[in-house]
């Protein structure tokens, strides 16, 4: 009897043989689904030499996708974010006014139908290209700030460079002000215990994605909210590139990013990306007129605020890229810190460059990350041979993510041009 413990037993090697080929089996029926015949022949081949090994390492990073627990959260965000995009849907008046040539009208349909996002007319918009003037502007509008300050970067650090912006939030709990501050958990890791002391001080603090060392919280380990924006009583935004965190923070490099601070009715969308995040998190949802006022234009931008992540069933910000690239006639222009990009953009750049549109790629000389800046680098030789203008820029890391088409439709955000921020970030 005592036999049938021993490991060495041949019923045990029947018994691993056995669950070998279930797991090749199953693997065979899930791993193709919804995926690209590549990455799925990658993950078979792996699962079929290494069925154990390869198993378990699908099931930490196999899927773009979140825990049960956390998906069936998700699941109920539509209905607890409908009074808000029922409000941005009844602001009429701002959607009259915009002034899109009708060949880009196709292209805001397409953003619509991933989260009923409407474009909006009557913005301002101002670049901010350094992050001590990230910080002296946040600040002072936090200073100003009447009810509401919502902060939510990738990385957020309480810095020399970034103090101002702190001392700000807590005179702004000092004056009665909602501050409610959301952090990747990731992202923010070396920096995280000064920031979780600040519920202390009447600051709301939310991790998002929690690191775990079960997988009980993430159906995978490397989900990121890679999102950096703010937003000051849901009348001022700021969307871009920029953490808070001093521009140095990683020697050697010197990060250089972008930020924009945004005025107008698309402040409301960017309200609604951050109160979906806070849900998730926190469990606690925004509404009412406090965090969603009737909007005021103030310019005569046209913008859209537009998340993706893995909370969406579709690769939006893939999708819209593509769209945009196939409908460009004159110039494609983009700018980003990592460019890896996977067969189909690949293949509409190189389209557009061979039907006779100017496609220039801006990129950093040298990369925070050596695998990436080599996977990176296998692509210039196949892209430069079909005519698009590779400039690789050499005064810091260029961190920013910038898109061009046509000299009239423009993406600034936080996605890179990567599987990454196409299928696993939150954008």
């Amino acid at each position: 009897m005592l036999e049938l413990f021993d490991l060495r037993h041949p019923q045990w090697a029947a018994l691993y043989v056995m669950v070998e080929w279930l797991i090749r089996l199953i693997a065979l029926f899930v791993v193709p689904l919804r995926r690209p015949p590549v990455t799925a022949t990658a993950w078979l081949l792996m699962i079929f030499f290494q069925p154990v090994i390869g198993g378990i390492f699908y099931l930490f990073v196999g899927r773009p996708r979140a825990s049960k627990a956390r998906q069936a959260k998700i699941d109920t965000l539509e209905k607890a974010l409908a009074p808000n995009v029922a409000h941005l849907q009844q602001q009429h008046d701002w959607h009259r006014q915009t002034t899109l040539p009708e060949r880009w009208r196709p292209v805001m349909q397409l953003a619509q139908h991933w989260r009923v996002f409407p474009e909006f007319g009557g913005n301002s918009v101002a670049l901010i290209d350094t992050v001590p003037q990230l910080v002296s502007q946040l600040a002072t509008d936090i200073d100003q700030a009447l009810h509401s300050v919502h902060l939510l970067f990738y990385i957020t650090a309480r810095d020399s460079v970034t103090e101002p912006v702190f001392l700000a939030l807590l005179r702004a709990v000092a004056r009665g002000v909602e501050v409610r501050l959301l952090v990747d958990d990731f992202g923010s890791k070396q920096f995280i215990h000064p920031l979780l002391e600040l519920e202390q001080q009447g600051i709301r603090v939310g991790r998002a994605f929690l690191r775990s060392k079960l997988p009980r919280r993430a159906a995978r380990f490397d989900l990121r909210n890679h999102r950096k924006l703010a937003v000051i009583d849901g009348a001022i935004g700021y969307a871009g590139s920029m953490n808070l965190v001093r521009p140095d923070f990683k020697p050697p490099f010197l990060y250089e990013d972008i930020m924009l601070r945004l005025q107008g009715p698309v402040v409301l969308e960017l309200q609604t990306i951050f109160a979906g995040d806070w849900y998730i998190e926190r469990n606690a949802m925004l509404t009412g007129a406090q965090y969603f006022p009737n909007p005021i234009a103030t310019g005569n931008e046209v913008c859209i605020g537009l998340p993706s992540g893995p909370e969406y069933p579709d690769p939006v910000q893939q999708q819209l890229l593509l769209a945009l690239i196939h409908a460009s006639i004159e110039s494609i222009r983009l700018v980003t810190p990592y460019f890896v990009p996977d067969e189909p953009m690949l293949l509409a750049l190189k389209t557009a460059a061979q039907r006779g549109v100017e496609v220039e790629l801006i990129l950093s000389e040298r990369l925070d990350q050596r695998l990436v800046q080599w996977a990176q680098e296998s692509y210039y030789e196949e892209l430069l041979s079909v005519g698009v203008v590779i400039r690789r820029y050499r005064p810091a890391f260029l961190h920013t993510k910038f898109a061009l088409f046509d000299n009239h439709i423009s993406l600034i955000g936080s996605a890179n041009l990567d599987v990454r921020s196409s299928l696993i970030n939150a954008e």
